[in-house]
């Protein structure tokens, strides 16, 4: 008979992936999907260098992210070169709407129309950002911790294992899950962080705060350390729903 903390762990991974398509069945709906033409991707790319019409003065995505996406290893700029389009799109709408908070990024999303918001992400969807430098090396014990979590999880703290979600080595599950590999450490530790004191809350029925609480600083720290350990994955011009 399983434990209670093995059960507990695999009923959270089912919620969680029943959660997250029950969310995105509205916007599936309201079209079929289609991959992302030259033209979607030239808007895209207007977007983020700041030329689309209703941007404010500063806006451009480059600012900040660059222009292939690469971000930078402070923790403020992630890794969004690459990332699944729906992702993108959907973290671009929460900032729209107030679900996910941050001073600066949403003035910036209310400004976009929901078609810019599509081709803008369809257009970091399909970067390769340059390889980052190499971080110093890191504590190999804190390294086979994070490896450990990620693909088992911690059923003593009923946390599903992160690959159930995010694929196997942090490669994520494009349309909706994001990769992990190659994640600046700073910026996974802070976002862990946001979880699990509620600053961020955009995640459906909870379950990454969940998972958040239950983590230690050391098992944040193990986990950010080891996704940013991995290569990322090739970007996929996967299909988008269009509004």
């Amino acid at each position: 008979m399983r434990c209670p903390a093995v059960i507990t762990v695999v009923w959270f991974a089912t919620v969680w992936f029943a959660a997250v398509c029950g969310a995105s069945a509205p916007a599936a709906a309201a079209g079929p999907p289609t991959p992302p033409g030259e033209a979607d991707l030239e808007r895209g790319r207007a977007v983020a260098r700041g030329d689309a019409t209703g941007l404010p003065a500063g806006a451009a995505c480059h600012t900040c992210h660059g222009p292939d996406g690469a971000g930078d290893r402070s923790g403020a700029f992630p890794r969004i070169g690459g990332q699944p389009a729906w992702y993108l799109y959907k973290q671009l709408d929460d900032y729209a709407s107030g679900a996910r908070r941050n001073a600066v990024m949403e003035p910036i999303a209310r400004a976009l129309a929901a078609r810019q918001r599509q081709d803008v992400a369809a257009f970091y969807a399909a970067q390769v950002p340059a390889a980052a430098a190499p971080a110093r090396s890191a504590d190999p014990a804190l390294l086979q911790r994070g490896g450990s979590i990620a693909a088992a999880g911690l059923a003593e703290k009923s946390v599903a294992a992160c690959v159930n979600c995010h694929g196997p080595r942090g490669r994520g599950l494009p349309p909706t899950y994001p990769y992990l590999a190659g994640q600046y450490a700073p910026y996974v530790a802070l976002q862990f962080r946001a979880w699990k004191d509620g600053a961020r809350r955009n995640d459906p029925l909870g379950v990454m705060r969940h998972i958040a609480r239950q983590l230690s600083e050391d098992d944040v720290r193990a986990l950010a350390t080891y996704f940013a350990s991995l290569p990322p994955p090739a970007p996929a011009r996967e299909a988008v729903v269009r509004p």
